[in-house]
């Protein structure tokens, strides 16, 4: 079980989505806002043929509660950054909740690389490596997606995959 983590409509859900083909977002209030409020789940085959379960997350600083509950029992962590805006104020709350969980390892998906320009994309990849570098997780992969197009999802599911080759 893999938990997602990051900064409010950095497109977590998305990719949940994207990667399992369920939408996470159950709630009516959810879908109305296009905001989660509550965790989502979602199921997706990865290229060795395993399964793994997502628990999608609040991003919204109101729902950190939530937050901690989905991610208190998972040891991998599908973290999530926009391409456009990078690191942002939920990112870092996430992080700081996932180190005291004692998550150890991640991977990061670069969201929304299709509405940044290379440039961008790399000032941003190069911003995360150097943040989590501070931190006590260990970065198993960077992966540039572009969910509703498909975008990096191939790269993304393998890069789980070798995320959940180190879980315990």
């Amino acid at each position: 079980v893999l938990a997602t983590a990051g900064h409010v409509d950095h497109g977590k859900s998305a990719l949940v989505e994207a990667l399992t083909g369920v939408h996470p977002d159950r709630l009516a209030e959810e879908r109305d806002r296009g905001m989660s409020i509550d965790l989502g789940f979602g199921v997706a085959t990865l290229p060795s043929g395993r399964d793994v379960s997502f628990v999608d997350v609040p991003g919204h600083v109101r729902y950190l509660r939530n937050m901690i509950a989905g991610a208190g029992a998972v040891t991998g962590v599908l973290f999530v950054v926009s391409a456009v805006e990078g690191w942002r104020a939920q990112s870092e709350e996430h992080l700081v909740v996932l180190e005291a969980l004692g998550v150890q390892q991640l991977v990061v998906a670069l969201t929304m690389g299709d509405l940044a320009d290379a440039d961008q994309r790399r000032r941003v990849e190069r911003a995360v490596r150097e943040r989590l570098a501070r931190s006590s997780i260990a970065v198993v992969d960077v992966v540039t997606t572009a969910a509703p197009r498909g975008d990096g999802l191939d790269l993304l599911a393998t890069a789980l995959d070798h995320l959940v080759d180190r879980l315990p």
